[in-house]
């Protein structure tokens, strides 16, 4: 119980959660691994719910059940009957062990990936705001990542009440602020790594979903901009 009593500490207290980073930081490779001790089993749930509703929605479709906003914003004008004919003659889902074996591989690959990802992205935003002067390299930021994600799984927890039925309105704008915290959050531990003030840390946060909100934009452009010139 006392490293659960220790990382809640952090999540409400985290201008002083990380100081030990930057003096006496763990071992790489035990860091990593109490990460995925800790971020693994409300990911596999989160991903075992999350495939259970895909299945359930394209057995629905198969049903010839098309709902009303994909008609009006992805196929406008298109024939019902012939939506409903298209719809039936989809194939039949994956068997249920082809999905746990999907999931048991992909969920963890995607945790080591989200783990790359923020880390990769996060180094970059230190260094455009000129925030690597102390040059502890990327290994320090990876370690950063290690020791936040371990406890942002907390909120990963949190996360899976979006899956109780009629639970979701009631519950979707507290957990976009929980995420919205949790990716701040991770500014802590960099500012701590790299021995700089929170402020610089938390900024490299925000300088990182910038960059994510504008390739994103900057892809959805070229996306509809290739199928308007193929049309």
């Amino acid at each position: 119980m006392q490293p659960l009593r220790e990382a809640l500490r952090a999540l409400l207290g985290p201008g002083t959660a990380f100081a030990e980073l930057g003096t006496a930081p763990p071992p790489p490779g035990r860091a990593f691994g109490r990460m995925l001790l800790w971020w693994l089993p409300p990911a596999l749930l989160y991903g075992a719910f999350s495939a259970r509703n895909a299945l359930g929605a394209y057995g629905a479709l198969r049903a010839g059940h098309l709902p009303p906003w994909l008609g009006r914003l992805i196929l406008p004008g298109l024939d019902p009957d012939s939506s409903v004919a298209f719809l039936r003659s989809l194939p039949p889902p994956p068997a249920l062990g082809t999905v746990a074996l999907a999931v048991l591989l992909l969920v963890p690959l995607s945790v080591v990936g989200i783990w790359l990802h923020d880390a990769v992205w996060d180094h970059t935003a230190l260094w455009m705001l000129s925030a690597l002067k102390a040059k502890r390299g990327f290994r320090a930021t990876l370690l950063a990542e290690s020791q936040v994600l371990r406890i942002a799984a907390l909120g990963s927890w949190v996360g899976l009440l979006g899956f109780i039925p009629g639970a979701g309105l009631v519950v979707t704008l507290p957990l976009l602020l929980l995420e919205a915290y949790l990716w701040i959050f991770r500014g802590f531990a960099l500012a701590a790594v790299h021995g700089l003030p929170a402020w610089k840390g938390v900024l490299a946060t925000v300088v990182h979903a910038a960059l994510l909100g504008f390739f994103t934009l900057l892809l959805l452009g070229l996306m509809a901009w290739m199928l308007g010139a193929a049309g």
